[in-house]
């Protein structure tokens, strides 16, 4: 079977994109294209900067046997979102001719693939489009739909999601909220499981790490809804006034709303011997645990998306033994408390304060972390490791 991905804002590494389900696909025997957005005629790292490797110049390329179809993109600005979307709602419903806005269209075309693969709600319309394009020229073609996270249920999706054959999310309450917009699409979970890592307990792994020093790390981007970094210099600040030996890794980068911000920000992680801020790329991500003791994460919830969120840092946690701290995000709550791999801060009760409280008490109770680091070990080989998610991908396939 020919699948082709379809991306636009998303880089073509994208984790879930490429290194999960496009390698596990071809491995299963598929054709698998990925389109590769180019951006000024640059192609974009997960890190949303410039990709200078050699072999990526072409207009089509090869990597760890996934096809890649570049093309020039682009994204509407804040004006013409609502334009944009209200042309593709009349060209949806009014099956008006092909409507492309940028070079997407026409690259996805010609690949001819047997499924279209959607990572962002956007491209349904693309997909829409080829797929009545081939109906019409005798060819079957299927939409696979991959919602990363709760959409707003707007009328252009609802008429989008008709045609969809089958739909992928990343939690169970996601899923949930999906079955009742869409009752007649088959729902699969594919969880955000790192793939091809050796699951260890904190014991098995790295027994020569220092004893004495607390390590604490946070993995992804860092802003102020997610993990905070005013949050982690009040954490670091009050673990070292309690006589720890602290430690914070930041396995990303940082992303404020202000240049002065970001500048003061940027000059205290550069400057404190305590923390390390760098970007990690996703094959030295697992080498990057040995020496953490637990691992950080926060999420303002007052967005409803991220309450229902289960991102790759979580799982990347779990499965490199690491017990996790998190406030009260129901989907990581629910795992955390139902497989004892970590520590919950109910919602409201989150503060730094509240956060270096308990980092405080875990940082002297080494046979806990040990314990609850070897329980989230267990949870990814029982339930959430990506072996078992390939196998629904090729459940899913085998359906279409």
């Amino acid at each position: 079977m020919k699948i082709c991905m379809l991306i636009r804002k998303h880089s073509f590494l994208d984790v879930r994109v490429f290194q999960r389900q496009a390698k596990s696909l071809a491995a299963l025997g598929h054709q698998v294209v990925v389109m590769a957005p180019r951006y000024n005629g640059q192609l974009l790292n997960i890190n949303k900067k410039p990709v200078q490797a050699a072999g990526f110049g072409g207009s089509a390329f090869e990597l760890d046997g996934v096809s890649f179809a570049s093309y020039p993109a682009r994204q509407p600005n804040a004006y013409q979102i609502a334009n944009v979307q209200k042309t593709m709602l009349r060209v949806t419903q009014q099956r008006q001719p092909l409507y492309g806005f940028d070079g997407l269209l026409r690259r996805a075309l010609f690949t001819d693939a047997d499924v279209y693969h959607v990572h962002e709600p956007d491209l349904l319309f693309e997909a829409v489009q080829l797929k009545r394009l081939f109906q019409q020229l005798g060819k079957r073609v299927s939409i696979v739909y991959d919602a990363h996270e709760l959409e707003v249920d707007a009328p252009l999706m609802r008429e989008l999601m008709l045609e969809a054959d089958h739909l992928i999310t990343v939690s169970d309450s996601i899923a949930a909220i999906y079955e009742k917009r869409h009752p007649s699409i088959p729902i699969s979970i594919i969880y955000n499981s790192p793939k091809g890592a050796d699951r260890r307990s904190h014991a098995e792994r790295d027994a020569s790490r220092n004893p004495q020093r607390f390590t604490i790390a946070y993995e992804g981007m860092l802003t102020l809804d997610k993990g905070d970094p005013r949050r982690i210099q009040s954490i670091v600040n009050a673990l070292t006034e309690a006589g720890v030996e602290v430690r914070f890794k930041i396995f990303g980068q940082l992303k404020m709303p202000a240049s002065m911000a970001q500048k003061r920000m940027e000059n205290w992680l550069r400057r404190d011997g305590r923390v390390s801020c760098q970007w990690v790329d996703y094959e030295q991500l697992h080498n990057q645990w040995r020496e953490v003791d637990i691992g950080y994460i926060y999420y303002d919830l007052r967005a409803p998306n991220r309450k229902f969120a289960l991102p790759n840092k979580f799982f990347s946690m779990m499965n490199n033994g690491i017990p996790i701290i998190v406030n009260g995000a129901r989907e990581m709550s629910d795992i955390v408390l139902s497989r004892e791999c970590g520590i919950v801060l109910e919602e409201g009760k989150d503060s730094a304060a509240q956060y270096a409280e308990q980092l405080l008490q875990l940082s002297g109770n080494r046979p806990l972390l040990e314990q609850m680091g070897a329980n989230a070990v267990r949870a990814m080989n029982e339930k959430y490791g990506w072996e078992r998610m390939e196998a629904k991908l090729k459940e899913i396939y085998a359906k279409l």
